[in-house]
Order: C-alpha cells, then structure tokens, then sequence
C-alpha cells in the first residue's frame, strides 16, 4: 500500500516522521507475539539487547506509506528489575529509540494483564492499549466497554483477535495518528533549553526539570501525556509520601539517566528500593528520605511496600474492571465445554502426570521418528556422494580429507545430527505452547523441579534431552530469567542422550546386565540433583516462582506457528553451523598431523592411573566430543583389529567408569555452542569443566573404590 493517510490532529508545523519505531509490551502469553508475527511475517531478526544476553526480537514492514520498525519486548510481568527482561524492557520503553508503545492485554485475564498496564501510565509514554482475545471473553459471555475505557485512560483502547488478524492493522493506523512532528529543542518562554539555561542560573528548577522529563518521554513525538492524576492516585498515606518524594527529587538536579522517568515513577521505585534507580540517583538525602518513608508505610500498614503498592494498583483496577467489563446473563442451561474438561484432566493431581508423560513421550517419539528418518537419508546421501567423490579424487588426497570429510562431512554432520532434530522440536513446542498445554505441564512439575533450582518449566527440555541434549538445550530458552536458563542448560547437558545411552546399553548393558544399567542412571541423576543445588547457591538471585497465564485451550494458529518454529531455527542455521563446519576442518587437519596420538600420554595419567582405563581411551573420549557413540565404535573397531571381544578388551569395571565417565563428561560440541548461544561462551566453558571435574572425580572413586574392595 503507497501514500500517507491523512492525519487530522496534527497540531504542529515541522518535519514528518516517516518512519515509526514500535514496541510490543504485556505479560507473557498475552499474544505479543501473535500480533508481532502477524505484522511483520518473516522480515524478521533475532539477536541479543546490546551489552546483554536477553533475546531481541525486531521486525519490519511498510503499511500506508509508512516505514515501522516494531520490537517484540520480553513479556514481563512488571517494571521491576528482578530480572534482566525487565531491565532491558524497561530502559527501551524511556529511550528515544521508541516513538509508541503498544500494551497488549489478555481480555480474559484483564485485571491480572492492567496491573503492568498502570506502570506503564507511570511512565507517560505515548501508549496505545491493545485488549487481544476478545474472542475468548465473548465466548464467556462478557463484553468490554471500550469508549468507557477510553475515557478513564484518556488513551487508545482497541480490540483484538491476533490469531484471526482481527484489528492488528488498526493498531498501526492509531500508531500514524499519534506520531506528530518532532522538535530539536522544546521552548522554555521563547527559548531554547540550551539558550535559556546559558542566560538564566536563577531559573526555576522545578520546572526545568518536568520540561526535560516532557522532552524525553512525550515531546519527542508532541504527544501530550493525558491528566490522569485521579486514576493514579493512591491512598491518602501513599499519595501524601509520594508527592514529598516527587518535591524533592524536583529541588535536585537530576542525571541523564534519571530525567528519561517521570518524578512521580522514580518515587515510587524510591519507595520500592529499586536498585537501578538507586544506582542512578547521585543525591543520597532522596535515598534516605525514601528509606525513611518505605519504614513508615510499612509500620502503618503491617506489610512491605511492594504489597502496599501492589494493593493500591489493584484496588484502582478492580474500580476500573467494574465500570468497564460487562458480565451478559447466560441464556438458557450452561454448557459444559470441552476445554474445560481437558483443563480439568491435565492439571489433575493424579491423571496429569499420566497424561504429562504420555506427552512426553509423543514429544520424544515425534522428534526423534522424524529426526531419525531424515538423518538416515542424509547419512545415506552421504555414503553415496563421499564413494564418488573418494573414486574420483582418491580418498587419501589431502585436501579431500579436509574439504570434504571435514568441511562437507560437518555440515552434513550438523544438519544430520541435529537440525532435523531441532526443527521438529521447536515445531512441538510451539504447538504445545500456542495451544496451552505447555503452562499446565510445568505447573504440575514445578514442586519437584525447585529442588533444582528452577521451575516447572524444565522438565520439557530436560526430558528431550534423552534423545539429544542439542535441541533440548535449545529449547531452554523458553525460561524467562537469564539464571533459570543458565540452571536449565547445564541440568540438561547431564541428561544422557541417545548417543550415550547407546554407550551404556553397548558396553554394560550387553556384558553386565540391566541392574548395572539401572545403577549408572541412578548415579546420574544424582549428579543432576547435585549440581541444580550448587547453581542454586552460587549463581546470583534466587529462584522465581512459577507465574503462567494458563489461558483457555485452543486451536494452534499454524501460520504463526511455522514462523515462530522458523525464527528459532534460523539462528542455529546461521550461527551454530558454521561453526560446527570449521571444528570439523580442524579435527580433520588434527588428525593428518596426527596430533591426537600424543594426547595420549599426556591423558595417561588421568585416563590409566586414575580411571584404570586402557591408554588408547584418552583419544577416545575426545572423539566422543563430536559423538559420544564414537567411543563405543572406536572401542570396537580396535577389539577387532586385536582379534579380542570387548570384554577381553576391558574389564567388567573399566566398563563401568569407561560408560560412567562418557555419561558425564562434557556433551558434544553443538552442544556446548548451543549452550554458549543461549548464555555466553565464558558459562559453556564453566560447565564443561565442572562436567569433566565431576566425571573424572566420581570414575576415579569408582575405580579406587573398586580396588580396595578388592584387595580384601
């Protein structure tokens, strides 16, 4: 579509912005995503918030001859800084890389969703209020007067169905309408700041400073921030100590990070001992002043400031919920709906863990049938063109050996091994999400897995990691703080995968039996438990609880599931290969130096002293960095050349610290960079070698244990 539309309250002469940067804030599971897929389709980037590890995602598109640039922000549930989604949203949302925000709000869930909503009214950016799955609420016979929102909030309030396209649009046009014409230097009576601070030292200070807070949240765009002082306003005792607050953060001079927030919002953090805002604040008498008064409001109240505070949002949102949610009587006898009843059955103390693992399962068969069969046809596509590329050029030829079985041979090898994995998983869980199962699986594991460390959530991940821990790894980011995720990772990488337990179910499982089986996994999973408590002591923070929108079930939207599962997928295609190509070509150059032969007595001490292994085993398991079955086939193919069966190879208990030790030890290399994607590399690297130090030292007991027994 070409050409402006035409904007009717513009009141101000100067140059048209055509370009309009948007962001998307709201709870999780609210549909920002939905509204984000819907708008900007697959012209698409992710990547990180600069200097942070939060996820970015930013799009584009051109609609009535506008340029938009729309940013999905994490969904938070705040504008606290508890978390690093927090910080990242709230410092955008003040910034001038933001023209409009566009709160999206669940209808169904509406005054849990406006408690965020009201923090971002204390912010007085240009703000749009998008009510999303009005088809939801209608279905529960309830209706929202959208004009009597609008004239409490003094702002847009529009309704949206995201999953049918229903009103997206319409939030841009009110995003055209809003944006106006930009000034470079707002007028303080007849001159520039600059001009006007340069000839004036005796100005008035507390108007200077609303000027420049104007300048930096509302004037940018000449959006006029609506009087809501009614609604706003607290009880009588909050209000009294907020409005103290505000008259002497006024009487200071404020830095440049501070003048981006309204007075009346640095209050109110001041209040709730927000330590960003602490950090910021130069004058440490406002500290103490709001220290001062956080004591008295709780000695009044007989509760902390956050519930004070909370209380009073809510007390104003159950006013506004009254006056504008319409509840229609019910005609005739009430039906009892299908979504209510699987609601019923998967959250059951009883039926939902049996449904859960029945889910579960179909999540590992899906993956890994289709994963398996897709990989089978690569490896045979492989075999084919690696024979007719070995007649022609000579398997021997070096740079065959380096282009080919290292560089092709890694590509095949990640795109094999891995992404036909990864693709199908992404694609379930998307499903599972869209159509609200996800929720109620980590609501019902969540007791269990804060003995970790995290929440319910984990699980998903943690059990796909059975059958390869690079997906599953992958899946982790599916955690909302930087700590869970970086918990979920490193519990997941312990999980033994199917390469492994083909190791396991090679070597002991063949010669020694099941029980020695069972025995390895138990020791496994204590190793689990054991580090999920020290990341729980060490790493900073504490575990949050879980807080899930547990929306209606309902039919999965496949168009935007398909992106979504795309967007995730592109990052491993783009990042991940290629650096999985040139480890290959590295290990490939290793081996026709034959610098790994070496390594071998360097590890000796290590792998014969202490584990008891055979020499040979050093380069074995560094083999199984790229694939852990590896060490089993190498194991093989050298009892073979030695005309031995592997139990005259190794013996009963070299078998068990052999598998113990593979179960254990650092996973594969996609995996480590898929760790280090969803962290940083500096974390990767601290889990691999708290891995190594755990398997060396539990495979060393194992092997001095063993032989004390012995000599009894």
């Amino acid at each position: 579509m070409s050409g402006h539309i035409p904007i009717n309250n513009l009141q101000n002469k100067g140059m048209y912005k055509d370009t309009i940067n948007i962001a998307l804030a709201g709870n999780p599971n609210v549909g920002k995503s939905v509204i984000f897929n819907q708008l900007t389709g697959l012209s698409q980037t992710i990547g990180n918030w600069p200097g942070k590890t939060v996820e970015r995602m930013e799009g584009h598109l051109d609609f009535l001859g506008y340029r938009f640039n729309i940013v999905d922000l994490p969904g938070i549930y705040s504008l606290s800084t508890y978390s690093l989604e927090e910080i990242v949203s709230r410092e955008y949302i003040v910034s001038d890389d933001v023209d409009v925000i566009i709160n999206v709000v669940d209808a169904s869930n509406l005054e849990r969703n406006l408690f965020f909503t009201f923090q971002l009214l204390e912010l007085e950016v240009p703000l749009i209020i998008a009510i999303n799955q009005m088809d939801i609420l209608r279905k529960r016979n309830m209706e929202i007067d959208f004009k009597e929102l609008e004239n409490i909030f003094k702002l847009p309030v529009l309704p949206v169905v995201a999953v049918h396209g229903t009103g997206v649009h319409q939030l841009l046009k009110k995003a055209i309408e809003m944006v106006v014409f930009q000034h470079p230097q707002p007028i303080y009576n007849g001159k520039t700041r600059d001009e006007y601070d340069h000839h004036s030292h005796n100005y008035n200070r507390k108007e200077s400073i609303q000027d420049k807070v104007k300048e930096n949240n509302a004037v940018k765009n000449n959006f006029k921030f609506p009087d809501l002082s009614k609604v706003l306003s607290f009880g009588k005792e909050v209000e009294s100590l907020i409005s103290k607050l505000i008259m002497e953060i006024n009487d200071n001079q404020l830095s440049s990070a501070l003048i981006k927030y309204p007075p009346r919002f640095l209050a109110i953090k001041l209040l709730e001992n927000d330590d960003e805002i602490k950090k910021i604040f130069k004058n440490d008498e406002i500290i103490k002043s709001a220290d001062e008064f956080r004591n008295q409001l709780e000695d009044f109240h007989g509760e902390g400031v956050h519930t004070i505070i909370s209380s009073e949002i809510y007390n104003k949102i159950h006013v506004i919920t009254d006056e504008a949610l319409v509840i229609k009587p019910h005609k005739g006898k009430k039906k009892v709906r299908f979504g209510d009843i699987l609601d019923h059955l998967t959250t059951h103390s009883i039926l939902g863990y049996f449904i859960l693992v029945a889910v579960l399962f179909g999540i590992y068969f899906f993956t890994f049938s289709l994963g398996n069969f897709f990989a089978g046809l690569l490896d045979d596509a492989f075999i084919v063109l690696s024979d007719l590329i070995y007649v022609n050029l000579s398997a021997e030829n070096v740079l065959v050996k380096i282009f080919w079985d290292g560089g092709v041979g890694g590509l095949f090898g990640a795109v094999g091994g891995v992404l036909v994995y990864v693709i199908p998983f992404f694609l379930i869980i998307e499903i599972l999400q869209d159509s609200g199962y996800l929720p109620r699986a980590a609501f019902l594991m969540d007791r269990v897995m804060h003995l970790l460390g995290v929440h319910g959530k984990t699980i998903i991940p943690m059990i796909l990691g059975f059958g390869c821990n690079v997906p599953a790894c992958a899946g982790c980011r599916i955690m909302e703080t930087e700590r869970e995720k970086k918990i979920s990772v490193a519990l997941t990488s312990l999980v033994p995968c199917a390469a492994t337990m083909t190791v396991v179910l090679g070597l002991v499982g063949r010669y020694l039996g099941f029980y020695w089986i069972l025995i390895l996994f138990l020791i496994n999973f204590v190793v689990i438990y054991l580090v999920g408590r020290i990341l729980n002591k060490t790493l900073p923070g504490q575990c949050t609880e879980l807080i899930m929108e547990m929306h209606e079930y309902r039919i999965p939207n496949y168009p935007v599931i398909f992106k979504q599962t795309w967007n995730r997928t592109k990052e491993f295609i783009f990042k991940a290969m290629p650096i999985i190509v040139i480890l290959g070509i590295a290990l490939e150059i290793l081996l026709i130096f034959n610098a790994l032969e070496p390594i071998n007595i360097i590890l000796s001490p290590i792998t014969v002293f202490w584990l008891g292994l055979p020499t040979i085993t050093g380069v074995f398991l560094i083999y199984g960095i790229l694939r852990k079955e590896l060490t089993l086939v190498l194991l093989s193919i050298l009892a073979n050349s030695l005309n031995l069966s592997l139990l005259e190879l190794v013996t009963p208990i070299q078998m068990i610290t052999f598998s113990l030790v593979s179960m254990l030890y650092i996973p594969c290399f996609a995996t480590i960079i898929i760790i280090a994607k969803q962290t940083n590399w500096k974390y990767a690297i601290q889990i691999s070698l708290l891995e190594i130090g755990l398997a060396l030292f539990i495979g060393g007991i194992i092997n001095f244990g063993f032989i004390i027994f012995t000599s009894f």
